[in-house]
């Protein structure tokens, strides 16, 4: 059941479809490539060359005003962001410091809860006790 193809059909393009464009394309296209270029009769006066270089003038130096604030606004970011890394690193030092001072002071309180002669529970009620005092003196 093989397909029998000519040999010649194998190896041949067809030309048009390979062909980007027309061999007329270069003769249809009527624009200048530049406003300097007078081979196909455009004439720009040098009052009209000025005007679109003022122009260009007005837009670089805006473009330029707009470079410069962005350049402003990112270093102001950049001096924000790393105030802001500075605080959380000292946010982070200060919840160390304050995590190891609650470990000993939990550790205190489990050595003197077994050193004395009253159970850890009745610890605990006594410091929920003592904090429900001083949360209603704080909502009042």
């Amino acid at each position: 059941m093989g397909f029998i193809h000519p040999e010649n059909s194998l190896h041949q393009r067809d030309n048009n479809r390979t062909q980007l464009f027309d061999l007329n394309y270069d003769q249809l296209s009527n624009r200048a490539s530049s406003p300097y270029d007078k081979g196909n009769k455009l004439d720009i006066s040098q009052s009209t060359l000025s005007q679109l270089e003022s122009q260009n003038d007005d837009q670089m130096s805006t473009m330029k005003e707009k470079i410069g604030a962005l350049k402003s606004l990112s270093l102001r970011m950049g001096e924000e962001i790393r105030g802001s890394n500075h605080t959380m690193d000292q946010l982070g030092e200060v919840f160390e410091g304050t995590s190891t001072k609650l470990k000993q002071t939990f550790n205190k309180m489990l050595i003197m809860a077994k050193t004395s002669r009253i159970s850890l529970r009745t610890w605990l009620f006594i410091f929920f006790v003592v904090f429900l005092l001083f949360f209603w003196v704080w909502i009042r």
